[in-house]
């Protein structure tokens, strides 16, 4: 996440951080370690000075499949330079395909990590956290999640980042002593590519989620920033653009309840995610935009969690509050089962029935405080004359405004759908990779005895200033326009192609097309080529229904 200047001395938490690794197994449980090497992490086997190699990862996750047959090794696609993103699916019955997941009738989670590959205690933690229920399934704490759950475990997104280890990649994390790079081998960040999908691994996510629909999502990091006393920190999807019984579900309830939860069985603190300001009086989360993974899968309908393990404690405490983090996620998912199912069904329902009510949605948004202030457990520092900050080990409760969430500040009227020209193939071939469905006009409803080309009352943008990025940012320059919503009647063909938002990723669409947009299409230079002052925006909206959009 964010990036500031950060130290670390070893006595900083020794206030805070008593035995973690005792205090965060459930008392009932059989807290023996396996004695079966091949089932052991790197961090295990080295006393939590190594993490895993990709082949490392892969032959555990192979181990564990092994002992089970409620197990199965599957892959989510492959990465830059062709190592495989592996999956370990667990469910009784066993699970191996999408299909089955649902007809399973259970609550389908995908957990993942490693996505910046030098963040590396989720990749630890979640096959752990396998080896815990693969071992032990009867264990209450286990238990529910075999009844309930079809869990998916993809501990290591960003193979190839991963493998890239150096001592200084990120050097003042605590630990371990290597680490990945945040990039791919393209050198891209996957967690800001979920709009343009440039990378091979973000089309292996965006893939998954379209073929297996996950009603949750959990995805883990390691923090940057400021120094606070929370062992993890977290976040919903910020973007109140999403469906919105799933955010309402995981904001409300399910994160609170968890937090709560996690801090009375193990003592471990967290909050929600953020970040200080100079002078201690604000505590500001971040981006809406759907670059970010956790934001983009709040605007698919998933109930959807980011969990960030606090850089500056030990490797070891960092891979234990993520597993019981996640711990405390599955067993909320499971105990609340049937919640969680229908607030995904409810949330698809109200994207499909918005479709053409002209209510507006928004497309930029501005970050605001919550009510009152909030207490946050941080530290004295010292500033050097470089400005640089450092931790004391005095401990310090800050009161700051809380900026937890964002209000539009620009909406659009919801249209019933789109046209787009069939020359936009680059637009067109970024809607399929997302799931979001088309269909030619003349596949359409309005198709027989249709004479083309027809007339159709519609909508479109006249654009005015257009602005670009003065420097690169992931190998764009991204541009914002200005532009002026007109009515109007355009002649169509039959090889136009509708986009109906009366479908479960109909806002997402609507966030990919429109121009005015904080992070579309437009965006990321995809209609650079059609893109100038004074024409046109070449996709078309269409207010109301029309058999135009129905296929």
């Amino acid at each position: 996440m964010q990036s500031h200047p950060v130290c670390y001395h070893p006595g900083m938490f020794a206030s805070l951080l008593v035995p973690v690794l005792a205090m965060a197994m459930p008392q009932s449980a059989d807290t023996s370690p396996t004695t079966d090497e091949a089932l052991l992490t790197v961090a295990e086997r080295t006393a939590f000075r190594k993490t895993a190699a990709h082949a490392d990862v892969v032959a555990l996750l192979d181990a564990l499949a092994a002992r089970t047959p409620n197990a199965r090794r599957l892959s989510m696609g492959q990465t830059e330079e062709g190592r495989d993103i592996p999956l370990l699916v667990l469910a009784d019955p066993p699970v191996a395909s999408a299909d089955e997941a649902r007809a399973s009738g259970k609550v389908v989670v995908l957990a993942f990590a490693n996505i910046h590959a030098g963040e590396v205690c989720g990749k630890e933690a979640l096959p752990m956290l396998a080896r815990e229920m693969i071992e032990q399934p009867t264990r209450a704490d286990v238990a529910p999640l075999w009844e309930q759950l079809v869990l998916v475990l993809a501990p290591i997104f960003n193979g190839d980042g991963n493998d890239r280890f150096a001592s200084d990649n990120r050097p003042e994390q605590v630990g371990p002593d290597e680490m990945g790079t945040r990039e791919n081998a393209r050198g891209l960040d996957i967690n800001r590519d979920y709009v343009k999908l440039e990378s091979k691994e973000a089309r292996a996510m965006v893939r998954f989620l379209t073929e297996w629909d996950p009603h949750l999502v959990i995805d883990l990091h390691t923090t940057n920033g400021s120094f606070h006393r929370y062992q993890l920190t977290y976040s919903p999807p910020l973007n109140p653009a999403g469906p919105t019984p799933p955010l309402a579900l995981v904001r409300d309830r399910m994160l609170p309840e968890v937090s709560d939860r996690l801090l009375r069985r193990t003592g471990l603190r967290t909050f929600p995610y953020g970040n200080f300001d100079d002078d201690k009086t604000k505590w500001s989360t971040y981006s809406p935009e759907p670059r970010f993974g956790a934001q983009y899968h709040g605007l698919r309908g998933h109930l959807s969690v980011l969990s960030e393990a606090y850089s500056h404690i030990p490797f070891e405490d960092r891979v234990v509050v993520t597993r019981e983090f996640v711990r405390e996620c599955l067993l909320w998912a499971a105990e609340h089962a049937t919640r969680v199912r229908e607030a995904v069904v409810s949330g698809a329902s109200e994207v499909r029935h918005a479709a053409g009510n002209g209510l507006p949605v928004g497309v930029r948004h501005a970050l605001e405080a919550a009510p009152g202030k909030a207490t946050l457990l941080g530290w004295v520092e010292t500033v050097d004359a470089d400005g640089k900050r450092a931790p004391t080990d005095e401990p310090h409760d800050y009161e700051v405004l809380h900026e937890d969430h964002f209000a539009p500040t620009l909406g659009v009227p919801r249209p019933a759908g789109y046209l787009v020209p069939p020359e936009l193939t680059g637009v067109l071939e970024l809607l399929a990779a997302h799931g979001i469905k088309t269909h030619r006009l003349d596949d359409s409803v309005a198709a027989p005895g249709a004479r083309w080309p027809l007339e159709v009352p519609c909508e479109e943008w006249l654009i005015g200033e257009v602005t670009r990025a003065e420097h690169e940012f992931q190998g764009h320059r991204t541009v914002s326009v200005q532009a002026e919503r007109v009515p109007v009647r355009r002649r169509v063909t039959g090889d136009w192609f509708a986009v109906p938002l009366q479908q479960r990723l109909g806002t997402l669409a609507l966030y990919l097309l429109e121009p005015l947009s904080e992070d579309g299409l437009l965006t990321w230079n995809v209609f650079d080529d059609v893109l100038a002052p004074g024409e046109a925006f070449p996709v078309l909206r269409v207010p109301e229904k029309s058999p135009l959009l129905e296929r």
